[in-house]
């Protein structure tokens, strides 16, 4: 059966750096015949997490926004790209958002369990306009803790820098280097390379 990832998309500059290196793996992964839904975080409907633990008892969260629908398709997908540029050395506020609300998909009801099924895969993509890792700060690691804590397993971490200077649309190789890194990715289950 295809698989069916979704792609969400920390940044709100459509067509730019992240959702250029964003569209290089979505191409590898079709050609993997993986199918995937893009879903941009736009802060003008979504709402933070307010701290009301109704979703500890119901699984649910109770804010009704973009954000209701991107998790209602977590629990359906077979894998996730999350991809954020950074922020002052973090992932958007827009993808803090989301991953804050995903606090819902822990059940605590008999310790702790993921109320997602355990075969999640999820690649996560971070770009900087800085010329070092340390320049990302948390982004990176801010987006796969909470992914990981929920039995998500991390296939490929995507690290892009330099925007500043060397925009992902200048650079002349990175689209084939990407869609043959998601190509020769070995960790995709039973999915062949569709020519």
């Amino acid at each position: 059966m295809r698989e069916r990832w979704i792609v969400v998309i920390g940044s709100p500059r459509k067509g730019q750096n992240t959702d250029l290196i964003v569209d290089y793996v979505v191409e590898g992964l079709n050609r993997k015949d993986i199918r995937v839904d893009k879903f941009f975080l736009k802060s003008s409907n979504i709402s933070t997490c307010t701290g009301c633990e109704c979703c500890i008892k119901t699984g649910i969260c109770n804010i009704k926004d973009d954000i209701t629908e991107i998790i209602d398709n977590m629990k359906k997908a077979d894998g996730y790209i999350f991809a954020s540029p950074s922020y002052n050395y973090n992932m958007t506020a827009q993808m803090k958002c989301l991953l804050d609300r995903t606090f819902c998909l822990n059940d605590y009801t008999n310790g702790w369990e993921s109320r997602i099924s355990a075969d999640k895969k999820a690649i996560i993509i971070g770009v900087c306009a800085g010329k070092t890792k340390e320049s990302m700060g948390y982004t990176v690691e801010g987006m796969i803790k909470p992914l990981s804590e929920l039995g998500v397993k991390i296939i490929d971490v995507i690290e892009y820098y330099n925007t500043k200077y060397i925009p992902v649309s200048d650079n002349v190789n990175i689209r084939e280097e990407i869609i043959e890194r998601i190509i020769n990715n070995d960790k995709f289950s039973n999915i062949c390379y569709k020519k």
